[in-house]
């Protein structure tokens, strides 16, 4: 199978950094464009009894310097390694997962490579994760890396 574009999602956290190692190698061998792509959830009001206007206002702000740091962050872990191929930077606010299913449409996504978090439990059960939820929905391939394992303290 070839690949002309490679989606990688992160969080940054460690699997998406590792989901960042393969897909940068992924793009390298097939000479792909590597997109790597955040998503913010919308931030939501604090609370209803606060003055709507203050909430605005501290919620713009909030969004603000979260969207400088975000696109900072992409720019320094990632886009600064992606040696080599063509690479993008995106940074999206919604629903991730919807938000990653119809990025991988408007832009023809041969692949998605997105971190494995390790949710388990009842937050996974009642949440899930991106990840499978991604796997589900996606239009293409969708690889789930893991991130490396921690030695035993």
């Amino acid at each position: 199978m070839q690949f002309n574009v490679i989606v990688v999602a992160t969080d940054f956290s460690p699997g998406a950094d590792a989901a960042f190692a393969q897909g940068l190698s992924l793009a390298q061998q097939h000479q792909a464009r590597l997109l790597v792509v955040h998503v913010m959830p919308p931030l939501v009001n604090p609370s209803p009894l606060l003055d709507e206007m203050a909430v605005t206002q501290t919620t713009l702000a909030l969004r603000d310097g979260l969207r400088r740091s975000c696109q900072e962050e992409l720019q320094s872990r990632y886009l600064d390694r992606a040696q080599g191929v063509q690479a993008e930077i995106l940074f999206l606010e919604g629903d991730p997962t919807r938000e990653l299913v119809r990025l991988l449409k408007e832009r023809g996504a041969d692949l998605a490579v997105i971190g494995s978090t390790g949710v388990s439990g009842l937050a996974e059960t009642v949440f899930g994760s991106v990840a499978q939820k991604l796997v589900r929905r996606a239009p293409c391939s969708v690889l789930v890396a893991r991130p490396p394992a921690q030695p035993p303290a």
